[in-house]
Protein backbone atom coordinates (compact mmCIF):
# COMPACT_ATOMS: atom_id res chain seq x y z
CA UNK A 1 0.00 0.00 0.00
CA UNK A 2 1.32 3.45 -0.96
CA UNK A 3 1.83 5.87 1.92
CA UNK A 4 2.23 9.60 1.23
CA UNK A 5 4.16 11.97 3.43
CA UNK A 6 2.28 14.97 4.80
CA UNK A 7 4.12 17.29 2.39
CA UNK A 8 3.22 15.04 -0.56
CA UNK A 9 -0.40 14.97 0.55
CA UNK A 10 -0.51 18.78 0.78
CA UNK A 11 1.09 19.15 -2.66
CA UNK A 12 -1.38 16.68 -4.18
CA UNK A 13 -4.28 18.46 -2.52
CA UNK A 14 -3.11 21.91 -3.67
CA UNK A 15 -2.59 20.63 -7.22
CA UNK A 16 -6.03 19.02 -7.25
CA UNK A 17 -7.71 22.20 -5.99
CA UNK A 18 -5.82 24.35 -8.52
CA UNK A 19 -6.76 22.08 -11.43
CA UNK A 20 -10.37 21.95 -10.27
CA UNK A 21 -10.54 25.74 -10.00
CA UNK A 22 -8.99 26.21 -13.45
CA UNK A 23 -11.46 23.70 -14.93
CA UNK A 24 -14.41 25.55 -13.40
CA UNK A 25 -13.14 28.91 -14.64
CA UNK A 26 -12.51 27.48 -18.11
CA UNK A 27 -16.04 26.03 -18.18
CA UNK A 28 -17.64 29.30 -17.09
CA UNK A 29 -15.34 31.61 -19.07
CA UNK A 30 -13.78 29.60 -21.91
CA UNK A 31 -10.79 31.13 -23.70
CA UNK A 32 -11.56 31.80 -27.36
CA UNK A 33 -9.03 31.93 -30.20
CA UNK A 34 -8.94 35.51 -31.47
CA UNK A 35 -8.36 34.30 -35.03
CA UNK A 36 -10.65 31.29 -35.49
CA UNK A 37 -13.27 32.09 -32.80
CA UNK A 38 -12.94 28.49 -31.65
CA UNK A 39 -12.29 27.47 -28.06
CA UNK A 40 -8.60 27.48 -27.10
CA UNK A 41 -7.35 23.89 -27.05
CA UNK A 42 -6.33 22.26 -23.78
CA UNK A 43 -2.55 22.43 -23.35
CA UNK A 44 -2.24 25.34 -25.79
CA UNK A 45 0.93 27.40 -25.44
CA UNK A 46 -0.93 30.72 -25.05
CA UNK A 47 -4.33 32.23 -24.25
CA UNK A 48 -4.87 34.11 -27.50
CA UNK A 49 -4.58 31.88 -30.58
CA UNK A 50 -4.63 28.13 -31.05
CA UNK A 51 -1.19 26.72 -31.78
CA UNK A 52 -2.33 25.00 -34.98
CA UNK A 53 -3.67 28.33 -36.27
CA UNK A 54 -0.58 30.26 -35.15
CA UNK A 55 1.71 27.81 -36.94
CA UNK A 56 0.14 28.86 -40.27
CA UNK A 57 0.91 32.59 -39.93
CA UNK A 58 2.82 33.92 -42.95
CA UNK A 59 6.51 34.35 -42.18
CA UNK A 60 9.01 36.90 -43.54
CA UNK A 61 11.81 35.52 -45.71
CA UNK A 62 15.29 36.28 -44.40
CA UNK A 63 16.46 37.60 -47.78
CA UNK A 64 14.20 40.62 -47.25
CA UNK A 65 16.14 41.77 -44.19
CA UNK A 66 19.11 43.19 -46.10
CA UNK A 67 16.97 45.72 -47.97
CA UNK A 68 15.22 46.81 -44.75
CA UNK A 69 18.54 47.21 -42.91
CA UNK A 70 19.72 49.58 -45.60
CA UNK A 71 16.40 51.44 -45.70
CA UNK A 72 16.36 52.23 -41.97
CA UNK A 73 20.16 52.43 -41.55
CA UNK A 74 20.23 49.57 -39.05
CA UNK A 75 23.20 47.36 -38.23
CA UNK A 76 20.82 44.44 -37.68
CA UNK A 77 17.18 43.80 -38.51
CA UNK A 78 14.74 41.01 -37.76
CA UNK A 79 11.00 40.64 -38.20
CA UNK A 80 8.94 37.48 -37.92
CA UNK A 81 5.54 37.85 -39.61
CA UNK A 82 4.17 39.31 -42.84
CA UNK A 83 1.74 42.06 -41.84
CA UNK A 84 -1.07 42.45 -44.38
CA UNK A 85 -4.46 44.13 -44.27
CA UNK A 86 -6.86 41.91 -42.30
CA UNK A 87 -4.47 38.97 -42.00
CA UNK A 88 -3.90 37.02 -38.78
CA UNK A 89 -0.96 38.98 -37.35
CA UNK A 90 -2.75 42.24 -38.16
CA UNK A 91 -5.67 40.99 -36.05
CA UNK A 92 -3.42 40.13 -33.10
CA UNK A 93 -1.62 43.49 -33.29
CA UNK A 94 -5.01 45.25 -33.38
CA UNK A 95 -6.06 43.49 -30.17
CA UNK A 96 -2.67 44.33 -28.64
CA UNK A 97 -2.82 48.05 -29.43
CA UNK A 98 -6.49 48.93 -29.30
CA UNK A 99 -8.37 46.27 -27.32
CA UNK A 100 -6.32 46.27 -24.08
CA UNK A 101 -4.85 42.81 -24.73
CA UNK A 102 -1.43 43.95 -23.52
CA UNK A 103 -0.22 40.40 -22.74
CA UNK A 104 -0.33 39.54 -26.44
CA UNK A 105 2.83 41.65 -26.60
CA UNK A 106 4.55 39.44 -24.01
CA UNK A 107 3.49 36.31 -25.91
CA UNK A 108 4.73 37.61 -29.27
CA UNK A 109 7.93 38.83 -27.63
CA UNK A 110 8.65 35.34 -26.31
CA UNK A 111 8.14 33.93 -29.80
CA UNK A 112 10.52 36.51 -31.28
CA UNK A 113 13.08 35.93 -28.51
CA UNK A 114 13.05 32.17 -29.05
CA UNK A 115 13.62 32.55 -32.77
CA UNK A 116 16.39 35.11 -32.33
CA UNK A 117 18.13 32.76 -29.89
CA UNK A 118 18.01 29.94 -32.44
CA UNK A 119 18.99 31.86 -35.58
CA UNK A 120 21.14 34.79 -34.40
CA UNK A 121 22.82 33.80 -31.13
CA UNK A 122 26.29 34.82 -32.39
CA UNK A 123 25.14 38.11 -33.91
CA UNK A 124 23.27 39.06 -30.74
CA UNK A 125 26.50 38.96 -28.74
CA UNK A 126 27.03 42.47 -30.11
CA UNK A 127 23.87 43.70 -28.40
CA UNK A 128 23.11 44.37 -24.77
CA UNK A 129 19.92 46.46 -24.69
CA UNK A 130 16.35 46.55 -25.95
CA UNK A 131 14.76 49.95 -26.47
CA UNK A 132 10.98 49.99 -27.05
CA UNK A 133 9.85 52.74 -29.42
CA UNK A 134 8.32 55.30 -27.02
CA UNK A 135 4.79 56.65 -27.14
CA UNK A 136 4.00 60.31 -26.61
CA UNK A 137 2.90 60.84 -23.00
CA UNK A 138 -0.70 61.65 -24.01
CA UNK A 139 -0.98 58.50 -26.11
CA UNK A 140 0.54 56.46 -23.29
CA UNK A 141 -2.05 57.78 -20.84
CA UNK A 142 -4.83 57.05 -23.32
CA UNK A 143 -3.72 53.50 -24.09
CA UNK A 144 -2.46 52.72 -20.59
CA UNK A 145 0.67 50.89 -21.75
CA UNK A 146 3.32 50.82 -24.45
CA UNK A 147 2.80 47.71 -26.57
CA UNK A 148 6.46 47.72 -27.62
CA UNK A 149 7.53 47.51 -23.98
CA UNK A 150 5.39 44.40 -23.53
CA UNK A 151 7.10 42.87 -26.57
CA UNK A 152 10.46 43.66 -24.95
CA UNK A 153 9.30 42.01 -21.72
CA UNK A 154 8.62 38.82 -23.67
CA UNK A 155 11.96 38.92 -25.49
CA UNK A 156 14.00 39.20 -22.27
CA UNK A 157 12.37 36.01 -21.00
CA UNK A 158 14.31 34.23 -23.75
CA UNK A 159 17.43 36.36 -24.21
CA UNK A 160 19.92 37.92 -21.74
CA UNK A 161 19.19 41.52 -22.73
CA UNK A 162 18.31 44.58 -20.65
CA UNK A 163 15.39 46.89 -21.36
CA UNK A 164 16.22 50.60 -21.33
CA UNK A 165 12.72 52.03 -21.31
CA UNK A 166 12.40 55.84 -21.39
CA UNK A 167 16.03 56.31 -22.37
CA UNK A 168 14.60 57.84 -25.53
CA UNK A 169 11.47 59.95 -25.08
CA UNK A 170 8.90 61.09 -27.61
CA UNK A 171 8.72 64.87 -27.45
CA UNK A 172 6.50 65.46 -30.48
CA UNK A 173 2.85 64.40 -30.58
CA UNK A 174 2.92 63.10 -34.13
CA UNK A 175 -0.30 62.43 -35.98
CA UNK A 176 -1.18 58.93 -37.12
CA UNK A 177 1.03 57.65 -39.91
CA UNK A 178 -1.94 55.89 -41.52
CA UNK A 179 -2.75 57.36 -44.90
CA UNK A 180 0.43 59.43 -45.13
CA UNK A 181 2.85 59.13 -48.02
CA UNK A 182 6.43 57.99 -47.40
CA UNK A 183 7.73 61.57 -47.50
CA UNK A 184 4.92 62.74 -45.20
CA UNK A 185 5.73 59.96 -42.72
CA UNK A 186 9.39 60.99 -42.61
CA UNK A 187 8.45 64.63 -42.03
CA UNK A 188 5.88 63.63 -39.41
CA UNK A 189 8.43 61.89 -37.15
CA UNK A 190 11.39 64.20 -37.81
CA UNK A 191 12.86 65.36 -34.48
CA UNK A 192 10.05 63.55 -32.65
CA UNK A 193 12.47 61.87 -30.21
CA UNK A 194 15.11 62.99 -27.75
CA UNK A 195 17.70 61.14 -25.69
CA UNK A 196 17.52 61.62 -21.94
CA UNK A 197 20.99 62.93 -21.17
CA UNK A 198 21.02 61.54 -17.65
CA UNK A 199 20.60 58.05 -19.13
CA UNK A 200 23.29 58.26 -21.80
CA UNK A 201 26.04 56.57 -19.76
CA UNK A 202 23.89 53.45 -19.43
CA UNK A 203 23.72 52.75 -23.14
CA UNK A 204 27.10 53.47 -24.65
CA UNK A 205 28.70 50.21 -23.50
CA UNK A 206 26.67 47.83 -25.66
CA UNK A 207 24.58 47.55 -28.81
CA UNK A 208 20.91 48.55 -28.84
CA UNK A 209 17.98 46.84 -30.53
CA UNK A 210 15.04 49.18 -31.17
CA UNK A 211 11.79 47.23 -30.76
CA UNK A 212 8.40 48.00 -32.31
CA UNK A 213 5.26 46.05 -33.15
CA UNK A 214 5.15 46.58 -36.92
CA UNK A 215 7.49 48.17 -39.44
CA UNK A 216 5.55 49.75 -42.31
CA UNK A 217 7.59 52.37 -44.18
CA UNK A 218 10.20 52.27 -41.40
CA UNK A 219 10.17 56.04 -40.85
CA UNK A 220 9.59 55.89 -37.07
CA UNK A 221 12.22 53.24 -36.33
CA UNK A 222 14.63 54.96 -38.71
CA UNK A 223 14.27 58.23 -36.79
CA UNK A 224 15.00 56.51 -33.46
CA UNK A 225 18.04 54.81 -34.98
CA UNK A 226 19.26 58.13 -36.41
CA UNK A 227 19.05 59.71 -32.96
CA UNK A 228 20.90 56.84 -31.28
CA UNK A 229 23.67 56.80 -33.87
CA UNK A 230 24.13 60.54 -33.50
CA UNK A 231 24.45 60.35 -29.73
CA UNK A 232 26.21 57.00 -29.15
CA UNK A 233 28.97 54.96 -30.77
CA UNK A 234 27.40 51.51 -30.44
CA UNK A 235 25.70 49.23 -32.96
CA UNK A 236 22.00 49.95 -33.37
CA UNK A 237 19.59 47.40 -34.83
CA UNK A 238 15.85 46.89 -34.95
CA UNK A 239 13.41 44.07 -34.19
CA UNK A 240 9.70 44.05 -34.99
CA UNK A 241 6.95 41.46 -34.76
CA UNK A 242 5.54 42.28 -38.20
CA UNK A 243 6.74 43.71 -41.48
CA UNK A 244 4.11 45.36 -43.68
CA UNK A 245 3.68 43.79 -47.11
Amino acid sequence: MLHLKNSDTRNYSNSFIKNLFESIVDFAYPKICLISDNRINLGNSNDFVNDDVFAKFELIKEEEFSFIRTKINADFFYSRYAFRHDNEIQTLIHYLKYKKFSKIGNFLGRVIGEQLAVDYSDKLKEYKYLLPVPLFRGKLRERGYNQSLHICNGIVEKLPLEIINETVIRVKNTKSQTGLSYKERIANVQDAFELKRNKTNKIIDGGILVVDDVLTTGSTVKEVIRLLKQTTSVNVGAVTVGLAK
